[in-house]
């Protein structure tokens, strides 16, 4: 078994994004990359990505403004603006996301990465969810549909540990925040250092 695989089989990382595709990351910019779609007022669709660059405590009260939102995740919105058959444009805007957060229960997901056996002792799954939301992209309000991570962590691994220390603070707002921020790190790193070289 090369090093490449006793690496990916070190860690188990399971990713639901509700279109049904794999979350992926960029190594080079340090950013966690998830697909996401939209429909525009009056009609018309949006597909692209929600860039996720960090998460902070809940500040501002347009963010706020729905029950048990304490924590938000900051980035970046991208992709292609569509009415019928026709592209309406290009768009790139800067957004804050509600984040809801739930601990337990299996994970429907739709992409794995790496292997637990029976002995092995997991972390309950850990849900960050984002949005939906309603953001304004080149004059069009586009309604941008929620988008769900879902991961598992072996105990005793450097993402296990965090998953855990972060289903047991839920709660506890600011800490929390820096424990997401210290996993999206990590799930960058692992997401790219998972990706086989070209």
């Amino acid at each position: 078994m090369n090093t490449y695989f006793r690496r990916a089989i070190e860690f188990v990382i399971v990713l639901s994004v509700t279109a049904g595709l794999a979350a992926t990351a960029s190594a080079a910019d340090g950013a966690l990359r998830l697909p996401v779609t939209g429909t525009l007022k009056g009609g018309g669709d949006f597909a692209g990505t929600v860039t996720i660059n960090r998460f902070a405590v809940c500040s501002h009260a347009a963010d706020c403004n729905r029950p048990g939102i304490d924590i938000v995740a900051i980035g970046i919105v991208s992709g292609v603006l569509t009415k019928g058959n026709k592209q309406v444009g290009t768009v790139i805007a800067e957004k804050t996301w509600p984040v809801t957060l739930r601990s337990g229960g299996s994970s429907e997901s739709n992409a794995r990465v790496g292997v637990i056996t029976p002995a092995q002792e997991t972390c309950r799954v850990l849900q960050i969810a984002l949005g939906p939301v309603d953001v304004n992209l080149l004059g069009f309000q586009v309604t941008l549909g929620a988008v769900s991570l879902d991961i598992v962590g072996e105990v005793g691994t450097p993402l296990g540990d965090l998953v855990c220390a972060i289903s047991n603070l839920l709660g506890q707002v600011a800490a929390v925040v820096e424990l997401l921020n210290s996993l999206l790190g990590l799930l960058t790193g692992l997401l790219g250092g998972l990706v086989p070289p070209v």
